[in-house]
């Protein structure tokens, strides 16, 4: 005697066409994930980012002040989506003031800004879920068939061995595609993701030229190599100092 369990399996997978309607969902999945993503992630972002790039053009950035910095921060801030105001807040907050009035920063503007891939990470996280979903729903088919086979083979006799066998491989067979659906759609989600990341990365650049060229790049290494030449420049007035304090 089956389980509860093995039964709902077997008396679920061994109906027609049952393998064929879930490969055929997790397709539609598939497709759903992507015009989700693209109509609540994707598409806002560029649009968002074109938009940040036609401002940040007509500000004429040359070098970025602390005259215009308000302008640029107005920008950012308003109107703009969570994941450019996340980055920019990131951005901002390593900016500094040289003597120039120029502003600093240590990062380049794309470090600070390394979430807005996110809508092609969904995809990509949803295409392994694809590929697990179908390999368990081709292993639950493995199981009713072979539960299936069990049975028949219970009842003994030649014929009852040539069905079970029939039956085992008409099951067996069939849920196979939803592993094939299952491959096809990662396969989907990967392809557009790509894309995807490509297009937001062209898009962003173009802001993040903007930022850099109109920003003093400060790197740690360089901070502290002038920090040093600063030490030593104060050494050397206080030693001459001494000298001449000393010959006096």
């Amino acid at each position: 005697m089956q389980d509860p369990v093995t039964s709902l399996v077997v008396t679920l997978f061994s109906a027609p066409g049952v393998a064929l309607w879930l490969a055929g969902g997790i397709l539609a999945i598939a497709i759903g994930l992507i015009a989700r993503g693209a109509w609540t992630g994707y598409r806002p972002l560029r649009i968002a980012l074109n938009d940040l790039w036609n401002k940040l053009a007509g500000l004429n950035l040359n070098r970025l002040d602390t005259t215009q910095f308000e302008a640029v921060d107005r920008v950012f801030t308003h109107g703009a989506i969570p994941v450019l105001t996340g980055g920019w807040s990131h951005y901002r907050s390593l900016l500094t003031v040289q003597a120039d009035g120029r502003l600093a920063t240590s990062i380049r503007a794309a470090d600070a800004f390394d979430h807005l891939d996110e809508p092609a990470r969904t995809l990509e996280w949803w295409a392994n879920i694809l590929v697990a979903t179908g390999l368990a729903v081709t292993f639950l088919g493995i199981v009713a068939a072979l539960s299936e086979a069990t049975a028949t083979l219970g009842q003994g006799g030649a014929t009852a061995a040539e069905g079970a066998l029939m039956g085992l491989l008409a099951i067996a067979a069939t849920k196979f595609w939803t592993s094939i659906a299952g491959v096809i759609g990662s396969i989907i989600l990967r392809v557009t993701a790509r894309f995807w990341r490509k297009a937001i990365e062209t898009e962003a650049h173009q802001v993040f030229t903007l930022l850099d060229k109109a920003v003093t790049f400060m790197p740690p290494e360089k901070a502290l190599l002038e920090q040093l030449r600063s030490l030593n420049r104060i050494e050397t007035a206080l030693s001459d100092r001494a000298a001449k304090e000393a010959a006096e």
